[in-house]
C-alpha cells in the first residue's frame, strides 16, 4: 500500500492581503510559519519516506518547516506542483478584479473549470500536470509514503481527481485551508481517502 499525504503551504502576506498568488509568491508570515511547525508536529507519526515541494518559495519553506520536524534528508521540487497560474490578474487584490472583471467573475463563481484567466491557466490544464506528476510519484514509491506541498486550487484538484470525481465537479470536495491535511492509501487501483482537508493542528493557533 502506498500512502500519499497532499497538503498546502502556510498562509503567506498576500493572503492576508486579499491578492492574487499564482506562480507569483509573498512570504509565509509568522502565522504560516507556525502553521506549518503544527503540521510538521502533527505528521511526526505517519513514517514519511519522501517530501515533494511545488518550487514557489511559499511552499517550499512550508516543506522545510515538515523536512526539519521529521529529519528527512531533502526536498524534492517540481514546478507540476505549483499554483494555478492567473496570469495578468497576479498581485492584484481579488476584490478590485472582481469589480474590473464581473463578466469572468460570474462565470468562475458557477463553471470556474471553463474559465481562462487572461494570459494564465484553466483548471483542466493545472489538473493534467499536477495529477501527471502524482501519477510519477505513486510508480516510484510503491509502498511508501509520500508528502506533497502544493497549492491551494492545485491541492482541491487534486483531491478532486483521487475521489473520483470530474473537474466541473470539484465544489463537491472541501476548501483546502493553509496547511490542510489530506491522506489517501493506494492499493492497487483502489483509493480510500483517511482524511480529507483537515486542519486539527491548528485549532491552538486560532485559539
Amino acid at each position: 500500500m502506498t500512502r500519499i499525504i497532499l497538503t498546502r503551504h502556510g498562509q503567506t502576506v498576500w493572503n492576508t492581503e486579499g491578492r492574487v498568488q499564482g506562480s507569483l509568491d509573498s512570504p509565509l508570515t509568522e502565522k504560516g510559519i507556525l502553521q506549518a511547525r503544527s503540521l510538521a508536529l502533527r505528521l511526526k507519526d505517519e513514517k514519511i519516506d519522501y517530501i515533494y515541494s511545488s518550487d514557489s518559495p511559499r511552499a517550499v519553506n512550508t516543506a522545510e518547516e515538515i523536512r526539519r520536524e521529521l529529519g528527512l534528508e531533502k526536498i524534492f521540487l517540481s514546478p507540476a506542483l505549483r499554483e494555478f497560474s492567473f496570469g495578468e490578474w497576479e498581485g492584484y487584490i481579488w476584490q478590485e478584479l472582481r469589480e474590473s472583471y464581473p463578466d469572468i467573475f460570474k462565470q468562475w463563481d458557477s463553471v470556474p473549470h471553463l474559465v481562462t484567466t487572461p494570459g494564465g491557466e484553466n483548471m483542466d490544464l493545472v489538473l493534467k500536470r499536477a495529477w501527471d506528476f502524482l501519477q510519477q510519484i505513486i510508480q516510484t514509491h510503491r509502498g511508501e509514503t509520500v508528502c506533497l506541498v502544493t497549492h491551494g486550487i492545485t491541492l482541491k484538484l487534486l483531491v478532486t481527481k483521487a475521489l473520483g470525481l470530474e473537474v466541473h465537479e470539484w465544489a463537491q470536495t472541501p476548501w483546502q485551508h493553509n496547511t490542510a491535511l489530506n491522506i489517501i492509501e493506494i492499493d492497487g487501483d483502489k483509493w480510500t481517502p483517511c482524511i480529507l482537508g483537515d486542519c486539527k493542528h491548528l485549532d491552538a493557533l486560532e485559539g
